[in-house]
């Protein structure tokens, strides 16, 4: 199948040319539905979500709509304070598995931020430590977002960083090209390596 686009002439497999199809009816809609968030339309933008899905469902042959779509009502439900609806859908989100470790931090950041929203602070540690034992080079610098919310987390419930998870930040500072900072406790380095990252960006 044949298709034009800026000029350039692309030869795609029917396959290809469906998950072309389906992401460009999920990403043309992201600005609508993204002004339906701003103005507190929360349920009109995850019904917005449902339509892209049900239009589009039979090209989704590798499900990445699914999990897209499922990803994004998450969040949709956390940025509107819906909290257990949320951690509804990232379970939900759980239940159609993980493509690369990227995602499984991802969706663990989520689960635990409407976690702690509930006052399910120690379930919300558990979640990201979980993730955690989950690792793959490629993927390392999204590991610094899990690693933050585990010591934000940890912190609140005087709970110390297990020092373990200094091996996961000294890979991100290696990933990085930068030394790891030392601290008084495993938190406190890896705070500071966020701090040295954030300010080299």
């Amino acid at each position: 199948m044949a298709l034009y686009s800026g000029g350039i002439d692309q030869i795609l497999c029917a396959t290809c040319f469906d998950r072309w199809d389906v992401q460009d009816a999920y990403e043309s809609k992201l600005e609508h539905i993204s002004d339906l968030e701003a103005e507190g339309k929360s349920d009109e933008a995850l019904a917005c979500l449902d339509t892209i899905l049900e239009a589009n469902r039979h090209q989704d042959h590798d499900g990445w709509l699914a999990w897209s779509i499922a990803d994004h009502r998450a969040l949709i439900l956390q940025e509107a304070g819906r909290y257990l609806e949320a951690l509804q859908a990232s379970a939900a989100l759980a239940d159609l598995g993980f493509a690369d470790v990227s995602q499984r931090w991802s969706h663990a950041v989520g689960a635990a931020r409407a976690l702690e929203a509930l006052g399910r602070d120690r379930e919300a540690v558990a979640v990201l430590e979980d993730s955690l034992r989950h690792e793959d080079e490629k993927y390392l610098p999204a590991a610094l977002s899990v690693l933050g919310w585990l010591v934000h987390i940890s912190d609140k419930l005087a709970l110390p960083v297990d020092p373990k998870w200094l091996r996961t930040a000294e890979a991100v500072a290696r990933y990085h090209g930068v030394a790891m900072p030392t601290g008084d406790s495993p938190g406190k380095a890896i705070l500071a390596l966020e701090d040295l990252l954030r300010s080299k960006q």
